[in-house]
């Protein structure tokens, strides 16, 4: 049953959701060259491009730190910002996986956000405390992959705009 305080609750979540919102990154989902591999200029400084299992993703070399690791069986590489706490850009691997299952796991690991679609493009949660996260889903056969980048409230646009760039540098390998 809803008690009163879970409606007050879920109230203030979308109002907040509403207020700070997930709203600035909307219009990058309808650059052009978000599909075309030219994508990767918008980076600046040295950058590289990180061969993953049957994928492709450029990271600048500068302020960004490797790490691998697997969760729960699936395989997560990510970056982490080394000049801010909190701020990193990951790609999860699951194997022989569906969009559907890939998407619940990956949401369970995130279940402090509150998610809302926009277009089925990029999804975004925010965490009361205001922390984001964007994600986009890529499929290839039977192996889903979900590309996330993370950040909390006092991220600056420039930087927030790079996560963002980078994560549309993600191709599947052919």
């Amino acid at each position: 049953e809803l008690t009163m305080k879970k409606i007050i609750l879920i109230l203030l979540a979308i109002t907040l959701l509403m207020i700070t919102g997930c709203k600035d990154d909307k219009k990058n989902l309808y650059l052009p060259e978000a599909n075309n591999d030219k994508v990767f200029t918008t980076i600046g400084g040295e950058s590289e491009s990180h061969k993953g299992e049957g994928y492709s993703i450029t990271v600048p070399t500068k302020n960004y730190r490797y790490e691998k690791e697997y969760d729960d069986g699936a395989l997560e590489e990510k970056w982490e910002y080394t000049k801010k706490d909190d701020v990193e850009i990951k790609v999860t691997t699951y194997k022989n996986s569906d969009e559907i299952s890939a998407r619940t796991k990956f949401l369970k690991e995130y279940d402090e956000y509150i998610f809302e679609d926009l277009l089925g493009q990029s999804l975004c949660g925010q965490e009361l405390d205001g922390d984001t996260l964007w994600f986009n889903i890529h499929i290839s056969g039977e192996t889903v992959y979900i590309v996330s980048w993370e950040f909390p409230k006092n991220t600056n646009e420039d930087l927030q705009k790079e996560l963002s760039n980078i994560a549309g540098t993600f191709t599947l390998a052919e």
